[in-house]
């Protein structure tokens, strides 16, 4: 559930694209948010960075990107299905070795029954 090595640093990376892509408008002068937009906004970046409670930050992340046209960001929808992607993929392939989540939930090795 938690890939280490390669597999781990290319979730790594993923994750990071997934926040990279949720577009943060924090840092435009032509979109005000309020507060609670921006904390939220931050919040979820800060989730998917670290790994922790991936699969909500990636579920919290994909409504956001969706509501950001309706928010008056200059945003397409091409930039939109392509941040959809990563982010479900994110989602499908979980947080990897690197993350809190790892720490959180533990790597652990399935036996069978039979083989003590």
């Amino acid at each position: 559930m938690f890939p280490a090595g390669g597999a781990g640093v290319g979730l790594l990376i993923l994750r990071l694209c997934a926040a990279a892509m949720l577009d943060n408008p924090t840092f435009r002068s032509t979109v005000t948010l309020h507060l609670w937009e921006v904390a939220a906004l931050i919040a979820i970046n800060i989730s998917l960075c670290v790994g922790a409670f991936t699969h909500i930050g990636c579920i919290a992340s994909g409504f956001a990107q969706i509501a950001m046209p309706f928010c008056n960001t200059d945003r397409d929808l091409y930039d939109l299905a392509f941040s959809l992607g990563v982010t479900s993929a994110v989602v499908l392939l979980g947080p990897g070795a690197f993350s809190v989540d790892c720490r959180l939930f533990g790597r652990r090795l399935i036996l069978p029954s039979g083989s003590e």
